[in-house]
């Protein structure tokens, strides 16, 4: 595994092709390096100027069922899959070339970026990347949604993640796990996102998931899943997926742990803006540091 005191970028660029989850449009992506320091960027390659969205928590403008990126009425959508993969592989600085106002959706899952950018390899560069652990516990709730990041006990990011779906298929799951690059390989990368099959009608009559099929998501029907699952436990997976994807819009390395029951897209950006605003109240914007503490 790489040494993730140090940033990385791309060795070269990664190409994808697909169909946008909630729009259903054709997508051409490209995923290229960036130098020292310049964080991860969306530009909209079919717009005037090839406008360019930072991957910041402060840039979400949308966070119904995926997250939305925006400046002005430029705007990329279903983000989160793509940045959990740069982020578990320790890319933090690229720019993600995209034809469309959404990212494909490939098979559901991280899994076709992860592989996409082993394949192409990853490079070490000379600064350091900036890993923040605040020494106070916050925590974000909305009625028996929560989730909550506090100190770490270990070297990395943690995460325990619950979720509920009172469904015979999608009841109480548990996942626990240490986020480094190998548990997010093995046991998250995969997993697919998902629906009730009593939710399509609803979904779809408010113009989302015209894209979705069974080779891109799970769906649960009352007899049970209509293709496989790739885990017994696939729908909770799904969700750590999307919780990292989300604070990775940080713009850091975290190092603590994250508690999530029943928290979604528009809890995991509130997290991420506080814990961004938690520091740039405790740190001068010039730090850059490997190790640095915020309270």
């Amino acid at each position: 595994m790489l040494d993730r005191r140090r940033q990385w970028t791309l060795a070269c660029p990664v190409k994808f092709e697909g169909v946008g989850l909630h729009s259903g449009t054709k997508v051409r992506m490209t995923v290229r390096p960036a130098p020292d320091n310049a964080g991860i960027h969306f530009q909209r390659t079919d717009r005037p100027g090839s406008p360019l969205i930072p991957a910041l928590a402060e840039y979400v403008v949308e966070t119904t069922l995926s997250t939305t990126l925006g400046i002005g009425d430029v705007k990329v959508g279903t983000i989160e899959h793509l940045m959990a993969a740069l982020w578990a592989m320790g890319i933090c600085n690229a720019v993600v070339e995209v034809d469309a106002a959404e990212l494909p959706v490939m098979d559901g899952s991280s899994l076709p970026y992860v592989d996409g950018f082993l394949a192409a390899g990853r490079v070490e560069q000379r600064a350091m990347r900036r890993i923040i652990a605040l020494d106070d516990k916050i925590e974000v709730q909305r009625g028996d949604r929560s989730v909550i990041y506090q100190p770490g006990t270990g070297s990395g990011p943690e995460v325990t993640c619950v979720v509920d779906y009172r469904h015979p298929h999608a009841g109480p799951q548990l996942f626990e796990g240490t986020l480094d690059e190998r548990c997010f390989i093995n046991e998250i990368a995969a997993a697919r996102t998902f629906c009730l099959y009593s939710e399509v009608e609803a979904m779809r009559a408010a113009g989302l998931v015209k894209g979705g099929t069974l080779d891109n998501a799970v769906v649960i029907a009352d007899e049970g899943p209509l293709t496989p699952l790739r885990f017994d436990n696939e729908c909770v997976r799904h969700k750590v997926l999307d919780l990292v994807g989300d604070l990775a819009l940080t713009g850091f390395e975290w190092v603590g742990s994250i508690v999530a029951a029943k928290a979604g897209h528009p809890l995991h950006v509130a997290l991420a803006l506080e814990l961004r605003r938690r520091v740039r109240t405790g740190l001068k914007p010039e730090i850059t540091s490997h190790a640095v503490h915020a309270s």
